[in-house]
């Protein structure tokens, strides 16, 4: 997965379950080995990410593509992070 691939995060309780109300929405900042690093939507904060400080590593098992939001909004959550 590239950087800027939208993402969902299924963690392994939910079975599989892209509606689980645990599974996390976002995009791809970065990948090394089996780790894929993510940033998340907020559940409370339409259009906000709930990590803003750092990327979140979760395994590649865990993850499928999956587009949740205009991909001019994650290269504007990515241009935000870039700019520091």
């Amino acid at each position: 997965m590239k950087r800027g691939t939208q993402i969902a995060y299924i963690p392994t309780h939910a079975g599989g379950d892209i509606n689980h109300p645990d599974v996390q929405f976002g995009f791809v900042t970065s990948e090394r080995g089996d780790t894929v690093f993510c940033r998340f939507w907020s559940k409370h904060s339409p259009g906000e990410l709930c990590t803003k400080a750092n990327s979140e590593g979760a395994d590649r098992t865990n993850i499928v593509e999956h587009v949740s939001r205009s991909q001019s909004s994650v290269n504007a959550a990515l241009a935000e992070i870039d700019a520091g």
